[in-house]
């Protein structure tokens, strides 16, 4: 059972010390509702029982009545204030219910009462997690594993921690350690994945990527299971169902790979969200491009798009880098180049946030416009806004597109509402990205899209962002356009600012300066 509860002392003789046993082993067998009835029938029996009342409250938390537990076990604490299986289990009732600096003081007295009480150690870690004290949280996680070296959820999350904190290689030699404990832990491989793939350990990185499918929380599953999986053997003459998956962004920057597959003699047919389909037509290396959920008859094999860099081999060194391989319809573009009306400034697209959705845009985004329009605002620079219409409001404007953000004191110029409307996804932002001439963005769809036309593009990076960015270095094997301009520490997006405005005024600099 959960909780870690001794089994209760006999408090004496009699009907009730026996029920209190009873329930206690029905507590163990996890048969809670029984247990909980029990405990129930021995505080109306005996209300000075601490027993059961400490344990009625782990069985209310058990039950997801954490508010109930918490005062459950504090009344025994009144009774017994130096029980240490209390004060733990308070403070994980606590953290479910988000009051984490009481959590952190029930953990921590757990542990002054009991050093070598593992699990005071490992909710102080969750808690002291929560409460956003990733120093602390690995100090208490390096006090549960010197109790138990074996305790493989500590060592998970102390992994976890240091990737955080950009410390891949320390996280690497813990995960390898999690797993030789529990090896078919899928959470485990997908991390020492990410680990592995921001120090560049392309193969040995994507070999454990194939666990993403199992990890809980991944944000996708399997599709067309009738279908066998490509292993990587021989494919000439056959037709492969090349599978998108996860986010738009993610399938923009693995398309680049077709091409790769192609050239062993496959045909290759892409599956894609519906909503990317008219931009990916034509891409290189596929014959056609259908929607997710489209039937394809003639499909023999299928592979998710990110098992390719595996299939294929790839490593650091021979990611296909060559740009564009995507492009803008000739016909928007040149519509999008007429509203545009460029006036001699440097013309520069913002896009500040991505999906708050999804659960990596932690960190990764910034909250409003103005920090960024703030700092890149000069004469000679024109801000335009590259988000989607419905992100933030918009306000007619008597100049330029027509548009422009609303409650921004500067001028940042939309698209307007109309903007990508419609069933298909970028087919408006692609065909204005080709028309300006410098890209501002955090890490979202938009940077991969900028990318992948070869537009110049600044990215602003969290202190430890996502596998792809890899870490210590200004440009990205990916993306040749790009420069990356990282926080030097977590949450340090003014320097980041400060930086992207230096290098967007010496571009308005050099564009002002005559030939030669």
């Amino acid at each position: 059972m959960r909780g870690g509860s001794p089994a209760p002392s006999p408090g004496g003789a009699g009907d009730g010390s026996a029920r209190l046993l009873h329930a206690f082993e029905l507590h163990k067998a996890g048969d809670v509702e029984a247990a909980a009835l029990l405990y129930e029938l021995v505080l109306r029996e005996r209300p000075e029982d601490v027993d059961a009342r400490h344990l009625l409250g782990v069985v209310r938390r058990q039950q997801g009545r954490a508010a109930e537990a918490v005062e459950l076990i504090r009344g025994a604490l009144a009774r017994a204030g130096h029980h240490a299986d209390a004060w733990s289990n308070l403070g994980s009732a606590l953290t479910d219910l988000s009051r984490f600096t009481e959590a952190v003081a029930a953990f921590t007295r757990a542990g002054e009462l009991r050093p070598g009480h593992v699990g005071a150690w490992y909710g102080l870690g969750l808690a002291r997690a929560r409460l956003g004290d990733p120093d602390g949280a690995v100090d208490a996680y390096r006090r549960a594993l010197s109790v138990d070296p074996d305790h493989v959820p500590s060592r998970h999350n102390l992994a976890n921690l240091l990737m955080e904190r950009g410390r891949d290689a320390e996280a690497a030699a813990e995960l390898r350690r999690v797993l030789s404990a529990a090896p078919e832990l899928a959470e485990g491989h997908y991390n020492l994945a990410r680990a592995l793939l921001r120090l560049g350990d392309y193969v040995g990185g994507f070999a454990e990527y194939a666990w993403r499918w199992r990890a809980q929380g991944f944000p996708d599953r399997p599709r067309r299971s009738d279908l066998p999986l490509w292993n990587g053997g021989e494919v000439r003459g056959r037709v492969i169902l090349v599978q998108a998956e996860q986010g738009l962004g993610d399938t923009i920057q693995m398309v680049r790979l077709l091409p790769l597959l192609a050239s062993l003699g496959a045909r290759t047919i892409l599956e894609a969200p519906a909503r990317l389909c008219r931009l990916l037509g034509g891409i290189a290396g596929a014959e056609r491009v259908v929607a997710i959920g489209a039937p394809v008859p003639e499909a023999e094999l299928r592979v998710p798009l990110f098992d390719l860099p595996a299939r294929l081999g790839l490593t650091l060194g021979s990611v296909p880098d060559a740009v564009p391989y995507l492009r803008a319809e000739p016909h928007r573009r040149a519509a999008w180049a007429s509203r545009l009306r460029p006036d001699g400034r440097l013309t520069v697209g913002l896009c500040w946030c991505g999906n708050p959705s999804s659960p990596a845009d932690g960190g990764r985004s910034l909250e409003r416009p103005h920090p960024l329009a703030s700092a890149l605002s000069a004469e000679s620079v024109r801000l335009i806004a590259l988000t989607e219409p419905s992100r933030y409001p918009l306000v007619p404007h008597p100049e330029g597109l027509g548009w422009r953000l609303a409650d921004v004191p500067l001028v940042v110029e939309h698209g307007g509402p109309e903007t990508d409307r419609g069933p298909d996804a970028f087919l408006d932002t692609a065909a204005l990205l080709a028309e300006i001439d410098l890209v501002v963005t955090t890490d979202t769809a938009v940077a991969h899209l900028a990318g992948a036309l070869g537009r110049p593009t600044l990215l602003l990076l969290k202190a430890s962002p996502d596998w792809r960015w890899l870490m210590d270095r200004p440009d990205s094997p990916w993306y040749p356009s790009f420069q990356l301009i990282r926080q030097p520490s977590p949450g340090d997006w003014e320097s980041v600012l400060l930086a992207a405005r230096r290098e967007v005024l010496a571009a308005a600099a050099d564009r002002r300066r005559p030939a030669g």
